[in-house]
């Protein structure tokens, strides 16, 4: 059945900070080509309302509480793999951008992109293309290459080898906790915890607390 000429293409936008999403909503509401019909803060929400009200895009944040938008976007695109989706982040490390495009997505800007880039990646997608700008290539590229060399190798050895708890102590030690905070944060001994960070600063092989730090933050160590 062919579409009447004046037929807007249905957009869902999910992200958890409402004030992007009115920003959007904004954007779209004076477009002649595209109407937003729904939107959610979290991937639950995002397939929930597909279920009932499908859309032709979805635009998809990926730190999201509940259910994030890696996940979200693999479960919909393996049972409705017309849909168009396109990642809207600030998430720019290769990690992340890899794991958004091999869930399915169609397409991946940054958040400091403007509008037109936005409706450009959503016209590629349209067109069975996959929309990604030359920062986003940069990033896939270094990624690609750095994985491939020893240093990559050693920090993917060192992401397996630390345990759940030891990520849920690192994670508490970026944030500034102390020792005794994360013992009750986690409801363990003081003792435990002095133990599982002398065990990540020997995996790390760093010294201290700031090099530790340092090391987490520059090679994204605590995702995945």
């Amino acid at each position: 059945m062919e579409l009447p000429t004046d037929y807007k293409k249905k957009i869902y936008i999910a992200d958890d900070h409402q004030l992007f999403i009115d920003g959007l909503r904004l954007l779209f509401a004076r477009h002649p080509r595209f109407e937003v019909t729904g939107y959610g803060h979290d991937g639950n929400a995002m397939i929930e309302f597909f279920k009932a009200n499908p859309v032709d895009i979805i635009i998809t944040d990926i730190d999201m509480p509940v259910l994030d938008g890696i996940s979200a976007t693999e479960h919909i695109k393996q049972q409705y793999p017309d849909v168009k989706i396109i990642a809207v982040s600030m998430i720019n490390d290769y990690g992340s951008v890899h794991k958004m495009l091999q869930a399915g997505a169609d397409g991946y800007v940054l958040k400091n992109a403007n509008a037109g880039e936005l409706i450009k990646a959503i016209e590629f997608a349209l067109n069975g293309e996959v929309y990604i700008n030359k920062e986003i290539a940069d990033i896939l590229t270094k990624g690609s290459m750095f994985n491939r060399s020893a240093e990559g190798k050693r920090i993917t050895a060192i992401r397996e080898e630390l345990t759940q708890r030891e990520k849920e102590i690192l994670s508490l030690v970026t944030k500034g906790y102390s020792n005794q905070e994360i013992a009750d944060e986690l409801y363990i001994s003081i003792n435990t915890v002095k133990t599982h960070r002398s065990n990540i600063l020997f995996k790390c092989d760093v010294k201290n607390t700031a090099s530790l730090i340092r090391f987490i933050v520059e090679n994204n160590l605590l995702s995945g």
